[in-house]
């Protein structure tokens, strides 16, 4: 089948400002990147964080038109979803938003992102916010990555600290704080560093329009404010230790300082090419997995190759050697091009779910470009980014010996032959995308396990045109194909895997409670386009979960916590709403998430300071549920099967606030239901098929339809909150302490 791709138009504007647009008629949200050309490694060496401060501030400072009103209550009363994203030399504000309402948003965010007004109050609350946050993070293998990055920089470059911040590198003296982000607003929110990127159903000239009057609203740049360039950063020193689970290498090579924007889409394409298989034949037999990476987070200088599995320090730097030599001579067929045969067509990785991560992640790349611009006179040969001399390199753990725990499998009693839930046929997706009328897949799940594939199966798969996707949690795994040939790969796929133990999660403990929300079935199940491959996949599937459980490298059972871990406590706490799942209550549930997450953020976060996250999800199926979370590290500790009091207050804090959200009927008989959301890529049109099936329905919310419901049966569907809605609440610690109640 075909991949999804879009006629892309870059224009440049006289104030300095850039955009890059692409027209998707069948879209129904608009998806839209504001980014600046600045971030961590511009701040002041003694401000670490205030680039993310200011992302913060800009996001929850109220609007000039709405005193009371930030850009997150704005989007969540208008049926859109927006967030911001700081890294190395590029912040961005990026929302979706339905196409009808995109000119009031696009001008709402580039009025605000040009012209903030900084509040004191709003400061402090960020401050503590992203103070928090580091709290919370601080032990993550993704801070230790960064940590690690920092490490291979020069001593004397701003880039030798982790520069995410917190209450300590801020401080807590507002007036200079509030100096501080009014200069570095001036400094660098000016019309030479914009970058706007959209992707719509509108016509590329309504979008063109649109991007100029976003571009006006920025001023242009004073004449002490700071050049574009890029200061070299890379110190000699080539390898650091990343102190986690797992065993991974990741091998980085730093790109010049300045750089063709036409070579940088070679790297792009590079990247994709070498996910794409290439890179199979010339790995050792214990790398397991690989992933090539353009710009990566922490080190958008670079150029990344992360490999799993097991290898020592020699073998790593043969392996450097060996694929610089490799990356050199593929990456030299790439950029001998013209400029111009390059960037006219934006086209998503074949494995896209969301198209709107996709579209921003390339709206970054578009924006860090113009910091490594050139004129051609002083392009650099294409060859020497990929010297083995210039590769660094962050090893993972040390390496298990084979007598290590890591691989050590353990029995458990021989399963019976398991029942197999079992699905044939389209359900529909063929009427959300007519190309998947004609193509075949297939869909595995296995419930408290996790599904771990041979060595490099996603390439290998992808050599044969066929689509790959995982995904695990602690409640199950599950793996989707898609392709010609997908039912025959699923059952080599399946009888060449392993069932492994779940991984301990990471992540904020808020988005682990979250995962919670939707049902997943207690017996395997599958999914299949077509009948005849459905009795040998069940077979396999069904071999797969008889077999022995064993623990693999990267997926150890959780250890036992660590002062690190504990101190101070993170505490997760949600209130979740349960109701049986009629496509009436999904669509209840569904109007309540977007009604009530502005109400809620700003009573949880802000009037009742209940914690840094503040956030209204919903799980859909049946049953279907609603949950209120939030996220603190306040000091509150509890044990195993436990509460602590200050847990008990917030968790009353909690039933007042939803209570009272729950108790005004009026504005929700008002309020529009939720506009229909489709799936903008065939794999997503898959991929909501199967988590509706999972989930114990056969029908995606967006397939439903919008039936027109009057105030008389809108207020039945409200009675039934009472009646056959069943509230719970969730404790979860970062010591790994879970407790739920009624």
């Amino acid at each position: 089948m075909a991949s999804l791709s879009f006629q892309q138009t870059c224009i440049s504007l006289h104030n300095g400002a850039q955009g890059v647009l692409a027209q998707a008629p069948h879209l129904t949200r608009a998806h839209v990147s504001i980014a600046i050309a600045a971030g961590y490694l511009d701040e002041p060496r003694t401000l670490p964080g205030l680039a993310h401060l200011l992302e913060h501030v800009l996001t929850t400072a109220p609007l000039e038109a709405f005193s009371n009103i930030s850009l997150l209550t704005w989007f969540s009363q208008h049926q859109g979803s927006l967030n911001a994203h700081t890294d190395d030399y590029v912040t961005d504000v990026h929302f979706s938003i339905p196409a009808e309402t995109l000119e009031a948003a696009a001008l709402t965010v580039a009025s605000q992102l040009a012209r903030p007004a900084f509040s004191p109050s709003v400061i402090c609350a960020e401050v503590a916010a992203i103070d928090a946050e580091w709290q919370a993070r601080q032990h993550s293998s993704a801070m230790q990555r960064l940590s690690a990055i920092a490490t291979l920089s020069d001593s004397q470059h701003i880039g030798a600290d982790c520069r995410h911040g917190n209450a300590q590198t801020l401080g807590s003296d507002t007036a200079l704080l509030l100096e501080a982000l009014t200069a570095f607003h001036r400094d660098h929110y000016h019309d030479g560093r914009v970058s706007i990127a959209i992707i719509s159903p509108w016509a590329t000239e309504t979008m063109t329009r649109l991007v100029k009057r976003m571009a006006t609203l920025f001023s242009p740049p004073t004449p002490c404010a700071p050049s574009l360039a890029i200061a070299p950063r890379w110190s000699r020193q080539l390898s650091a230790k990343v102190a986690s689970t797992g065993n991974t290498v990741e091998l980085l090579w730093p790109l010049p300082s300045a750089i063709a924007r036409h070579q940088l889409t070679a790297l792009s394409d590079t990247a994709d090419r070498l996910n794409q298989g290439l890179l199979m034949e010339q790995l050792p037999g214990l790398i397991t997995d690989y992933r090539a990476t353009l710009a990566p987070n922490g080190a958008t200088d670079a150029f990344s190759l992360t490999l799993s599995g097991t290898a020592t320090q020699e073998q790593v730097k043969a392996l450097a050697a060996a694929l610089s030599e490799r990356l050199a001579a593929f990456f030299a067929t790439l950029s001998g091009t013209a400029p111009n045969d390059h960037g006219n067509r934006w086209q998503p990785p074949a494995e896209t779910v969301q198209l709107a991560p996709a579209w921003f992640a390339h709206a970054r790349r578009q924006a860090l470009a113009r910091r490594f611009a050139t004129p051609p006179s002083e392009h650099q040969p294409a060859a020497s980014l990929f010297a083995a001399s210039n590769a660094r390199w962050l090893l993972d753990n040390a390496s298990p010996s084979p007598s290590s725990p890591a691989f050590d499998a353990f029995d458990r009693q021989p399963a019976a032959y398991p029942t197999v839930q079992r699905w044939c046929g389209q359900y529909g997706v063929s009427d959300d995308f007519a190309a998947l009328a004609t193509t075949a897949w297939a869909a595995c799940f296995v419930p408290g396990a996790v599904v771990a594939p041979s060595p490099l199966t996603a390439q290998r798969l992808a050599r044969q045109a066929i689509v790959f996707k995982q995904e695990n949690s602690p409640h199950g795994s599950w793996v989707i194909a898609m392709g010609s040939q997908a039912n025959h790969a699923m059952v080599a796929l399946l009888e060449d895997a392993v069932l492994a133990v779940s991984k301990a999660q990471e992540g904020l403990l808020a988005q682990q409670l979250i995962q919670r929300l939707t049902p997943l079935p207690a017996t395997p199940a599958v999914w299949v386009s077509h009948q005849a491959e459905l009795d040998t996949i069940s077979q396999a599937l069904a071999a797969l979960t008889c077999r022995s459980l064993t623990t693999t490298a990267g997926n150890t059972p959780r250890a036992a916590p660590s002062a690190a871990d504990t101190q101070p406590a993170n505490v997760a706490i949600m209130r979740t709403l349960i109701l049986p799942g009629s496509p009436a209550q999904r669509w209840l549930l569904a109007a309540a998430e977007k009604y009530h997450s502005a109400t809620f953020f700003q009573q949880a976060r802000y009037e009742h300071r209940l914690g840094y996250v503040a956030a209204v999800r919903r799980g859909d199926g049946a049953p279907c549920s609603l949950g209120y979370v939030v996220q603190t590290s306040n000091g509150v500790q509890s044990s195993a099967g436990t509460v602590s009091a200050g847990e008990k207050r917030i968790e009353e804090k909690l039933i007042s606030i939803t209570n009272s959200i729950w108790q005004t009927p009026d504005k929700i008989l008002q309020a529009q239901l939720p506009a229909l959301t489709l799936p903008e890529t065939p794999f997503a049109a898959l991929v909501l098929q199967w988590q509706s099936l999972l989930a114990g329905t056969h029908q995606p919310l967006h397939r439903l339809g919008q039936q027109p419901i009057d105030s008389p049966a809108l207020t039945q569907l409200l009675s039934q909150i009472s009646t056959l809605g069943h509230w719970q609440t969730h404790w979860l610690d970062s010591a790994g302490h879970y407790f739920v109640s009624d």
